[in-house]
């Protein structure tokens, strides 16, 4: 990695810790509480919204829009009721794209937050599952989950996802 590259992740580093404590993110609960027990708490409600959110103290500044079309694997961490009856969901992508990505899904004619291919209703998706997402984006625009499946993440991910990938390509023949 060249230096401009280790000053660029330096600065960004700077700029969420600054967030961070400008937030008093370390004072509140998402930061103090036993991972596991967070999870069974995200999981008693199906989103939260914005102000339960400020107040839990969960990072949603460090999960920015994307703009790239890709598959990769993700873990829902967190949801949250969006404006116009939508839900924002945050993910941590650990292939494809690594980092973390905020996604925007409207509820459907029959009340499910179920993206435009969709085979899960992410109000009903647990945090802590882990998915395969096909990302998409418009010119200009943020990625979006045009389609998504579950899968579980033990030694049979690779086969699961080999699965999924021979469906699409079957599908888009």
């Amino acid at each position: 990695m060249s230096e401009d590259n280790f000053q660029s992740l330096d600065k960004l580093e700077q700029k969420i810790e600054a967030r961070r404590l400008k937030e008093k993110f370390y004072e509140k609960e998402y930061s103090n509480m036993d991972p596991l027990f967070m999870t069974e708490y995200l999981n008693t409600k199906r989103a939260f919204t914005f102000n339960q959110t400020s107040d839990l103290g969960f990072p949603y500044w460090e999960y920015s829009n994307l703009q790239v079309n890709i598959f990769c694997l993700g873990r829902l961490v967190f949801k949250e009721w969006g404006q116009k009856m939508s839900l924002k969901t945050f993910f941590n992508l650990e292939s494809g794209y690594f980092g973390q990505g905020r996604f925007l899904t409207y509820r459907n004619s029959k009340e499910q937050y179920m993206p435009t291919k969709g085979h899960i209703d992410l109000a009903e998706a647990e945090i802590g599952e882990y998915f395969v997402l096909k990302l998409k984006s418009k010119a200009g625009g943020s990625s979006f989950i045009e389609e998504i499946w579950t899968v579980e993440y033990d030694e049979n991910l690779a086969e699961s996802i080999q699965k999924i990938f021979q469906e699409v390509a079957s599908r888009d023949e």
